[in-house]
């Protein structure tokens, strides 16, 4: 794990000293989206809100980390909340990526705040000037694509 996080720091290094007469530039976006398992049922039915920072290290590379909340049934008493950093390639009009997240479950039904291990997000997606659909999926490191959950999500830019 060690030598993954010192090679996205050197690349990440090395796009940022590369990148020429880029101006610093952000893009936020507010999503919505759902949330299913592997076998595609949606029950129980999950939804997903949250902000995406953009923060360009050159023209087609972006960091993006984001904070997303996800509720079962419209019950606000447990939800997760899950950081995530992603590192995407943004190109015309698409992009794709990947990076860890981590999921706490909050609410006032909760004693403490447990939390999952770090996992692994990939998400693949196209943009408009004021919009972006996302698809993402969700995995543990420790059952990579074995124990997977999916999500799709529709964003506003402001």
């Amino acid at each position: 794990m060690k030598k993954a996080v010192l090679i996205v720091l050197a690349l990440l290094a090395v796009f940022a000293v590369s990148a020429k007469d880029l101006a610093a530039q952000t893009d936020i976006s507010w999503n919505w989206g759902i949330i299913t398992g592997q076998d595609f049922k949606f029950s129980p039915f999950l939804w997903t809100t949250g902000v995406i920072f953009d923060l360009y290290l050159s023209p087609h590379l972006s960091l993006s980390p984001d904070v997303f909340a996800t509720v079962h049934n419209f019950d606000f008493s447990a939800f997760y909340l899950s950081p995530s950093v992603l590192l995407n390639y943004q190109g015309n009009g698409f992009f794709i990526g990947g990076g860890i997240t981590k999921y706490w479950i909050l609410g006032s039904e909760v004693s403490g705040a447990p939390s999952s291990d770090f996992m692994f997000k990939a998400n693949v997606g196209f943009r408009g000037n004021d919009i972006k659909l996302t698809l993402f999926a969700v995995t543990p490191f420790n059952a990579f694509f074995k124990s997977e959950f999916f999500g799709l999500m529709f964003g506003f830019y402001f």
